[in-house]
């Protein structure tokens, strides 16, 4: 077993109901932390599970239709949770992040892509060509999301398809999870299909992350007590899923593992709750 350190970064945060992200919320406006994982491997170094918003989003968003998305959700990224600024505290530079796993591409989760010129980008083949069909048409895109002005110029010839890495069997106790995809073929890192809200969203387990299972899951939830509890987002929320029926299929398997696996570090790309446990456990 490959011991690997995991560092949960917010980098940024928007502005949103907190109703949206769990059915009985309140209706205030409450800020969604975007988070993303800084992964030290002891072979491959430095790697990175999303990146959370960049000055490139304020850019991406300065025309319309673009606008719109910043418009609803409206972001906040002060200099000191700038990805950069908190990799420098780990005596990083760009250049030494060399893989970038992509849950999927929704404009929070993307926005620093172009600062590292150095990576390999790993995401689900189904979301990438799903993103590819939407370059060009412009209100499509903003509609779901997603801002190809985000990508780097040369991005489809360093992305690679996390289905193309060998299968691996999941522990048996995260069933229903039953599987996933070898990352970097020593069972340290296995992409799992998390599919619904996007076309194909990629989450992460770490059989051992500094000690303890953890799995990123992106935003099959978007609230850790929710999830718990079972309560899945508002009903307007869920109409930007790709694939309604299957995201609560994913969420309801989430949930079971949450309420029997109470070891497991769950961690929702926008939960602050999910953030402090996990920054409190470490």
């Amino acid at each position: 077993m490959t011991t690997l350190a995991l560092h949960v970064l917010r980098v940024g945060a928007c502005r949103h109901l907190e109703c949206m992200a769990a059915r009985g919320g309140r209706w205030r406006r409450v800020d969604f932390p975007a988070l993303c994982g800084l992964i030290r491997h002891p072979q491959h170094g430095w790697i990175l599970y999303d990146t959370g918003y960049a000055d490139h989003f304020f850019s991406a968003t300065e025309k319309w239709p673009e606008r719109l998305y910043r418009t609803a959700l409206p972001v906040d990224l002060p200099a000191n949770e700038a990805l950069l600024t908190q990799l420098a505290s780990f005596g990083l530079t760009p250049a030494d992040i060399r893989l970038v796993i992509v849950s999927h591409y929704h404009g929070d989760h993307i926005a620093g892509l172009r600062d590292f010129p150095n990576a390999r980008f790993i995401a689900l083949a189904a979301d990438t060509e799903h993103f590819g069909s939407r370059l060009g048409k412009r209100w499509r895109a903003t509609l779901g999301g997603h801002l190809p002005g985000l990508l780097p110029p040369d991005y489809f010839a360093r992305v690679r398809a996390a289905d193309n890495c060998p299968k691996r069997d999941l522990p048996r106790w995260l069933a229903p999870l039953t599987q996933g995809f070898d990352l970097l073929g020593d069972g340290s890192l296995i992409g799992v299909p998390l599919v619904g809200h996007s076309h194909g969203q990629l989450g992460l387990f770490l059989e051992d992350a500094g000690g303890r299972p953890a799995i990123l899951v992106a935003d099959a939830c978007w609230s850790l007590p929710a999830l718990r509890e079972g309560r899945l987002p508002a009903i307007p929320a869920m109409f930007i899923s790709a694939e309604r029926r299957r995201y609560v299929a994913t969420f309801e398997s989430l949930a079971d593992i949450a309420r029997r696996e109470q070891a497991v570090a769950l961690l929702p790309s926008h939960c602050p709750v999910a953030w402090q446990e996990y920054r409190d456990a470490s």
